[in-house]
């Protein structure tokens, strides 16, 4: 399923570094445990991706990136043993610049980020041999990336790359991170010209460096690159060409990426081979692409086994749900809404409460709706008892104060789950429980703000609410229904969503019905 989320900071966001620690300390605890990391280096690298704005649900992906980023400047030692690492003016800023880069509370990577850059114009002025200039300058890099300064550690990558005289391969190593970081930029943090750089890299300058012939492994993996990037542009963009491309890429990777040579990275590709082809068969309503796309999760599972890569394995199973979800939904296939469930709760065994909450939360409620599909099919209530309980627990992580938009979503999920169970079980208490539910949702879903979501929760909402007006026989709420079917009724018919409207239109005349059968003479 597709999150809707949308770029969030608090109000309550402090300037002072003290105070911002104290307000996303469950987070920095979590990721010090799950990356193994220092909390004080990770509090210095949430104090750049604060100050992005992101939303709150980005940070722990964040700060895994730029700690990656981190840890890659760190272990990037220079050679020491380069006569310019000797010469006086230059040991000593290479030891300040390492100093920087310590963990704990001597990090700073604005000092680091300083050093680099003096070692730099000093290497250049000495003529330092090619090699180190470009390392030097890939260092400073990763410390920009890290310090989410994306644009300029490309930059800086670019001008490792043409560093003159140096060799092809390592030209191939920065023109590569230079589009990785750029991919970076793109993928986290909205910006679709950086995307479309990345692209543009890998397209033009990457792949002439990895000819097929001569680097079979660098041109797959240049590929695989490729295919991701194409793979979240054509997320964001209308029609299929991009993930068409993205396609494309992906399978040449896997000409040259065997299962029995390089199985993990063979694994890797398969799944994201299934990303692109499920996303591709919604787009085109293509139910046998949507099973390709199952087939090549499974395949990757193969290889990215628990036991080996539990992430990994957490993260293809996360894939394997979701497309099983939307396939048992359109083939109205019980069979495969049961593995889907299964596939989600595998995933539970590794994204856990505590280790990652918000995360925990998503794949609750996708096993809320997976459950909530199931029950719809289902006699009796229990299936459907479960998935109130699924979105239940996930609103426990997602609370509104810190990821209003995904509360939102849970809020209108699980007012439809306990608008068919209230139905079911001719239960008013439970209807109740559904319109608050959509009232709750509506409080994020504004009409100004999310119109789409405001119109479909409101939709829900009058249903609901004709459903309680029939069983409690209140004309208030028969009004009610009636007033939020007509306020969606006009939004389907402007924004020409005829199967919407028509239904909404059903679903009217229908509360309209219970109101004049409430207020006719002699009803009481």
């Amino acid at each position: 399923m597709v999150n809707m989320t949308e770029s969030y900071r608090s109000d309550e966001d402090p300037d002072d570094p003290t105070d911002l620690v104290t307000l996303y300390e469950r987070e920095i605890s979590t990721a010090s445990r799950h990356l193994r990391a220092e909390s004080s280096d990770l509090k210095q690298l949430l104090v750049f991706i604060v100050a992005r704005q992101v939303s709150r649900q980005q940070i722990p992906g964040l700060l895994k990136h730029a700690y990656s980023r981190l840890s890659a400047a760190r272990e990037s030692r220079a050679d020491l043993s380069d006569p310019v690492a000797k010469e006086s003016s230059v040991g000593p800023l290479i030891e300040r610049f390492e100093r920087a880069m310590e963990a704990g509370d001597s990090l700073s990577l604005d000092r680091a980020d300083e050093a680099c850059e003096e070692v730099y114009r000093r290497c250049i002025e000495l003529e330092s041999e090619p090699e180190y200039v470009a390392h030097i300058r890939s260092r400073q890099a990763q410390v920009a990336a890290a310090k989410q300064e994306y644009r300029r550690a490309a930059d800086l990558f670019a001008e490792a790359a043409a560093t003159p005289r140096l060799d092809v391969l390592q030209q191939w190593c920065y023109q590569t991170d230079r589009a990785l970081v750029l991919e970076d930029l793109g993928r986290e943090l909205m910006d679709t010209t950086a995307l479309e750089e990345a692209i543009g890299l890998y397209e033009t300058r990457v792949l002439p460096l990895a000819p097929r012939e001569q680097r079979p492994d660098d041109w797959a993996t240049t590929q695989n690159h490729l295919g991701t990037a194409l793979g979240v542009l054509g997320r964001r963009q209308r029609g299929t060409a991009m993930l068409e491309r993205a396609l494309a890429a992906f399978e040449n990777a896997l000409s040259e990426r065997g299962r029995e040579r390089m199985p993990l990275d063979w694994a890797a590709t398969q799944n994201n081979l299934g990303n692109a082809l499920g996303l591709l068969g919604q787009r085109r309503g293509d139910i046998e692409m949507m099973e390709r796309s199952a087939e090549a999760f499974e395949l990757a599972l193969e290889e990215r086994c628990r036991e080996r890569a539990p992430q990994d394995w957490a993260t293809t199973q996360n894939n394997l749900g979701a497309v099983l979800l939307t396939l048992g939904q359109r083939k109205k296939d019980t069979h495969l809404l049961e593995k889907a469930i299964e596939a989600y709760r595998n995933v539970l065994l590794e994204w856990t409460r505590d280790e990652v909450p918000l995360d925990w939360a998503t794949v609750m409620d996708n096993v809320g709706t997976a459950l909530r599909i199931l029950g719809e099919s289902r006699n009796g209530s229990r299936t459907l008892e479960q998935s109130v309980a699924a979105y239940r627990s996930a609103l426990a992580e997602r609370t509104r104060e810190r990821v209003p938009q995904d509360w939102a979503m849970t809020q209108n999920n699980l007012g439809a789950a306990l608008q068919k169970l209230g139905e079911r079980q001719d239960d008013p208490e439970i209807l109740t429980q559904s319109v608050n539910a959509y009232e709750n949702a509506l409080q994020e879903w504004t009409r100004e703000r999310r119109p789409m979501g405001w119109t479909m929760t409101k939709a829900n909402q009058g249903v609901g609410r004709k459903l309680l007006a029939e069983r409690v026989k209140d004309v208030d709420i028969a009004r009610m229904a009636v007033a939020d079917l007509e306020a969606v009724l006009d939004v389907f018919r402007n924004a020409s969503h005829a199967q919407y409207y028509e239904l909404a239109e059903e679903q009217l005349a229908e509360a309209r019905a219970v109101l004049e059968c409430l207020t006719a003479p002699g009803t009481y």
